[in-house]
């Protein structure tokens, strides 16, 4: 494979004219003969660049309204030709075919097209042909030939044709040839999707096209390298993560993100006026309040311990008064819709906080949840559903009030982010304890009633509310929440053992209501 390769002739077929004429004009400049085609031959001409049309080179029209342009040997021909075999420079003699160097080309706006939401008939013009034809033939042939896919790579090849006397090097090429295949790998994925869902989805491959935004600091140890990508298969990213805005602080590490995400999902659910903060990536307190300084007090409490380092986020707007009372912990970030000038500079004092501001924690929303493997993805559709005053079946003989049932439902979205197995005591909008993480439930339902004990007092569990992620296996459970005196739980049901939890709730007049539907979380 020769080292460098010089540039002589070029052929240019852009849909993007951002920078076309800077690079034709050099490529003019240096006596490098340019050909080119349809829309970007009469764009070249208008603007006085010399220019061959490739039609006339054929002596081959432009037909069927344009989708045959350069499907031709005489094109392909000269991109393929590998020039250091005999044969093929015999051949290309032979047919009177020029050798290309040098292959402009970006494509028709696919994605653009879709995302206007199109007809069918524009979208299936806008899948490109003759486009992805050239790049995958020059990028073959990277050995001879360079390829150009990103107005942006323009004035990097610029400058190294203007340092080696227009030469091109094995380096560079190869760079650019890698390049023009991620380009039309993600086109072609981009297509795929797209007919997937005018299926309705019925084509069962999962197809995912992405590109790294940055490399994080490190992945959930200092050992482990991490960093975050762009999911480009995403059609409508009017929702991008990316749209997060950081106020002060350090770049955000692969845990951070992570915590982020659980805790604005809560708060997003939960949709009013609210506080949840997270440790872990679980909730360690959650309250719901128009006034937000009392909610931020009321999740604190819940565990103070656990809070220390925590993530805070605010689902509504941070004033100074809310600003004073979170600096007095130190909290790792703090997520908010909105920050006051004056809360902002009431941060400023904390030097490691990371401040964010988030228009809508959508922005954290998964389409899916992907765990992988050395050979394999389990890939699932997100836990986005909640029970509904209308959903649930009571089946104690205590009834709870309407109002009674609201405190049942948010203890339940809580419970939807607490690691499994997961029980949630609420009170007054407010979480009071999480038992998380534990392997088996009736450790959970302990350690979540001493917290409350601990933090609160010894008679906050009265008229309680609890929330368990799934069935209970054993009554033994039951007993904790009788002992303290539990108004009402919420649980999917269908344990075998169903009956006798039932009659151990009437046993200590506690309301249970049966979700028929489990939350766990691993």
């Amino acid at each position: 494979m020769p080292n460098k390769i010089k540039i002589k002739k070029a052929l240019i077929s852009v849909f993007d004219k951002k920078n076309i004429l800077d690079i034709s004009k050099f490529l003019i400049k240096n006596n490098i003969e340019i050909f080119s085609s349809g829309g970007t031959y009469k764009f070249l001409k208008e603007n006085n660049i010399k220019v061959n049309e490739i039609s006339k080179y054929t002596n081959s029209p432009e037909i069927l309204d344009g989708r045959v342009k350069t499907l031709h040997p005489k094109i392909h021909g000269g991109i393929l030709a590998k020039r250091n075999i005999n044969k093929h420079l015999k051949e290309i003699k032979k047919n009177k075919i020029n050798l290309f160097d040098l292959v402009i080309v970006n494509l028709y706006p696919f994605k653009k097209t879709i995302l206007n939401k199109s007809s069918f008939n524009n979208c299936i013009e806008n899948i490109d042909i003759g486009g992805p034809t050239l790049i995958r033939a020059s990028a073959k042939n990277f050995e001879f030939v360079t390829t150009l896919t990103n107005p942006n790579d323009y004035q990097e090849l610029i400058n190294e044709m203007q340092k080696n006397k227009n030469y091109v090097s094995k380096k560079t090429r190869l760079n650019l040839a890698s390049k023009a295949f991620s380009e039309i790998a993600s086109y072609d994925i981009d297509i795929s999707n797209w007919f997937s869902k005018v299926e309705n989805n019925k084509n069962q491959n999962f197809l995912i096209h992405s590109n790294i935004v940055k490399k994080l600091r490190y992945g959930e140890n200092p050992k482990q390298k991490a960093a975050i990508y762009k999911n480009n298969s995403i059609l409508n990213n009017k929702n991008s993560f990316f749209n997060t805005k950081i106020i002060q602080g350090k770049e955000l590490s692969y845990n951070n993100i992570n915590d982020m995400q659980a805790g604005c999902l809560l708060a997003d659910e939960i949709n009013m006026p609210c506080v949840v903060i997270i440790k872990h990536a679980n909730p360690c307190g959650v309250s719901k309040n128009n006034n937000l300084l009392e909610a931020y007090k009321n999740a604190f409490k819940c565990d103070p311990i656990s809070a220390f380092g925590g993530i805070i986020i605010i689902n509504g707007n941070i004033d100074i008064k809310l600003a004073k009372e979170i600096s007095k912990t130190f909290v790792e970030i703090v997520i908010g819709k909105k920050i006051s000038r004056e809360a902002k500079n009431i941060f400023k004092n904390k030097k490691n906080l990371i401040l964010v501001e988030t228009k809508t924690f959508k922005q954290f929303k998964p389409q899916k949840e992907i765990k992988s493997m050395s050979d394999a993805l389990l890939i699932q559709t997100p836990d986005n559903f909640s029970s509904s005053k209308k959903n649930l079946q009571f089946v104690t003989n205590r009834k709870l009030k309407s109002k009674e049932i609201n405190d049942l439902l948010i203890a339940e979205k809580i419970c939807k982010y607490v690691k499994s197995n997961a029980i949630v005591y609420v009170k007054n909008n407010s979480s009071i304890g999480i038992g998380a993480g534990q392997m088996n439930r009736l450790d959970s339902a302990k350690i979540g009633a001493e917290k409350a004990k601990k933090f609160f007092n010894k008679n906050i569990l009265k008229n309680s509310f609890v929330a368990s992620d799934a069935f209970f296996p054993f009554p033994d459970s039951i007993d904790v929440f009788g002992k303290f005196g539990v108004k009402a739980i919420i649980q999917p049901g269908g344990s075998v053992k169903d009956k006798d939890v039932i009659k151990r709730a009437n046993k200590y007049k506690i309301a249970m209501a049966f979700s028929n539907m489990r939350h766990f979380k691993h």
